[in-house]
């Protein structure tokens, strides 16, 4: 099992370094040629967008990859489930676009909407076939797919973008992601319904799945609050760079959280009877996790004023300020995130839903008292309750699985403060280099970069970090060099070892 995860977590992991490199291309370009207000309308838009397509799937999808026995029945009757759910809530967005533009107070939003309501209608033709690769974990084939639409994404994005198309080029990103990956899931992994579909199948899925869909609809409402309320209050330009400062947030937890999550769903549902080994594998995956999303968003913290000069230019500098109050979000988002696979592979999806609906209460409460002092409350709201509420949305999902919040910390501990002490050194330098020499941001950004990544591996070899030795181990022959140094630092350790003995 050890060798299949990490076989896919190395597949999904360049699948989504790939997706998130073009994704930063597409932004890099793409955002110096259309003003701040494209992007705020299209967080609007995002916002109609991501709700009702919670609709199309209502965890049937998640409910195949969890089930330990599915047959072909099971998969047709999803697939014209899901298909006919896609008709509906396409004809839904459709249709609620005028009303969604007058409560926006933002006319263009009407054709955005309308337009993307199509996606609703593709997005069905290939749920099932994904949900069949992520269960057997073809990762090299889902790689192959996010690749391929990430490239058309942005061809289709700089393109329109050169020609004029404004918030319109966004728009087309959206549609050629979700076309091409549809396309070529249904090459990779070819699988097609038949004229047949069974209620008993779909009720034999419908406890795990109507929890998990509730739980995402209050989750989804949650996560886009704060967009909501930035969007009707405060108005495009704003939310263009709260979500902005957002979406760059986001781009450490998807690359490493969500990517081993991805993997490790179908791995640990193997295991949900194995509590012992569920543990020992959850705190290994936690630890790995955090040995790169904590120094990660510390060093987008310190280095945020160059880092949006250096990537979008000097008219987004608002967005280096959200950054930094969001960069800690981040940080307790790529642990609090992994505890959804231990209620996913446990079945626990009603216990998620319930600790989510208050969760939800809380910071919405929060965003609309932050909402006073416009997005930089918003966003200091958000990082205070995620820091509050971080400790039980640890302990509900680990008392499943009989773990201990202390087992977690003792895996996380020296990362933690190897992060701390690599911070201090990035910022003792960009002191330097920018009031004292008044470096450009280019190369004030790649110096810190560069010192505050050395010193952090160096500080975790030099305490012989476990989690360090563990992610060079796993490495494993597609890494030889990274293989060879974690052999020698084991080597080290036993002759420091012998030569202590009295």
């Amino acid at each position: 099992m050890t060798t299949t995860v990490v076989k896919g977590a190395g597949l999904n992991a360049a699948a989504r370094f790939g997706t998130q490199i073009l994704a930063i291309a597409c932004t890099s370009v793409v955002a110096r040629l259309v003003p701040p207000r494209a992007y705020g309308l299209m967080g609007m838009a995002a916002v109609v967008i991501g709700f009702v397509g919670l609709f199309r799937d209502i965890g049937t999808t998640s409910a195949i990859i969890q089930r330990r026995d599915i047959d072909d029945g099971l998969l047709t009757s999803v697939f014209w489930l899901n298909l006919s759910m896609g008709l509906a809530v396409a004809a839904a967005c459709w249709l609620a676009a005028p009303w969604v533009a007058l409560f926006y107070r933002e006319p263009a939003l009407t054709g955005i909407l309308q337009v993307l309501s199509f996606l609703f209608l593709i997005m069905p033709l290939a749920g099932v076939n994904s949900a069949l690769l992520v269960r057997n974990l073809q990762f090299g084939r889902i790689a192959a797919i996010e690749l391929a639409a990430g490239v058309a994404g942005l061809a289709a994005a700089v393109t329109a973008a050169l020609l004029g198309a404004g918030v319109w080029s966004l728009v087309f990103n959206l549609l050629a992601i979700c076309s091409v990956a549809t396309m070529v899931t249904l090459w990779a992994r070819p699988w097609w319904p038949k004229l047949h579909f069974s209620w008993a199948e779909i009720r034999s899925i419908s406890g795990f799945g109507l929890n998990l869909s509730a739980y995402n609809i209050v989750n989804y409402f949650a996560r886009n609050a704060d967009n909501l309320l930035i969007g009707k209050y405060l108005g495009a330009a704003p939310l263009g760079f709260y979500a902005l400062a957002y979406n760059i947030m986001l781009f450490p937890v998807q690359a490493v959280s969500q990517t081993l999550g991805r993997v490790l769903f179908p791995a640990f549902a193997a295991m949900q009877s194995d509590h012992a080994r569920f543990r020992q594998a959850y705190l290994r995956a936690s630890a790995a996790t955090a040995f790169f999303t904590c120094p990660l968003m510390t060093g987008a913290a310190v280095l945020a004023p160059e880092l949006i000069a250096l990537f979008l230019g000097s008219r987004w500098g608002p967005v280096a300020r959200v950054l930094r109050v969001l960069a800690p979000v981040g940080m307790m988002q790529s642990l609090t995130t992994m505890t959804t696979h231990i209620y996913l592979a446990t079945g626990s999806t009603r216990a998620m839903f319930r600790w989510n609906t208050l969760f939800s209460v809380v910071l919405v409460a929060g965003f609309v008292v932050g909402l006073q002092r416009g997005i930089m409350g918003v966003a200091a709201i958000y990082a205070v309750l995620s820091f509050l509420l971080m400790i039980p949305s640890l302990a509900i999902p680990f008392r499943l699985i009989g773990l201990r919040l202390t087992a977690l910390w003792q895996s996380v501990q020296l990362i933690v403060v190897s992060t701390a002490a690599m911070a201090a050194v990035v910022a003792a330098l960009r002191w330097v280099l920018v009031y004292r020499l008044q470096a450009p941001a280019a190369a004030t950004f790649g110096i810190c970069v560069v010192m505050g990544a050395a010193f952090y591996f160096w500080f975790m070899y030099y305490r012989r970090s476990a989690v360090f030795l563990d992610v060079l181990t796993l490495a494993g022959p597609r890494w030889s060099v990274l293989k060879r140094l974690a052999d020698l630092l084991q080597a080290a350790d036993v002759v420091s070892a012998s030569n202590n003995r009295p």
